[in-house]
């Protein structure tokens, strides 16, 4: 039994959603693949759960295209102070993540040594 912490890089697994997945909601069909990062743990034993801060370079196009429009929305949203101004130094851009909620047994350690890149 792998021991998860939070910051541990993640793989979630292949496999055909079922039907007790869609009534627990912690497994869909597009999760199959995405890599991330332990954000939580939540429970214990059999019943724990791992939030997965996901890659949004590992999203599938469509979800990823919709993630991107989602950001740039709430982007525009965000209250005037909050918004860089034209005489304020740089700042981080706007970050919205993309969290999903699994069962333990639905992630692997994921081999890459290092986070990607961030996607704009």
């Amino acid at each position: 039994m792998i021991r998860w912490k939070e910051g541990d890089r993640a793989q979630i697994v292949d496999r055909v959603a079922t039907a007790a997945d869609a009534k627990s909601q912690l497994y869909y069909n597009h999760y199959r693949n995405l890599t991330g990062t332990v954000l939580k743990l939540y429970g214990s034993g059999e019943t724990t759960q791992a939030a997965i801060d996901v890659d949004l370079e590992a999203l599938p196009e469509e979800i990823a295209t919709r993630h991107r429009e989602t950001r740039d929305r709430m982007n525009e949203n965000l209250p005037g102070a909050t918004r860089r101004s034209a005489g304020s130094p740089p700042e981080e851009p706007f970050r919205l993540r993309y969290v999903v909620l699994v069962n333990l047994p639905d992630i692997k350690r994921h081999s890459a040594a290092r986070l990607p890149a961030k996607v704009g």
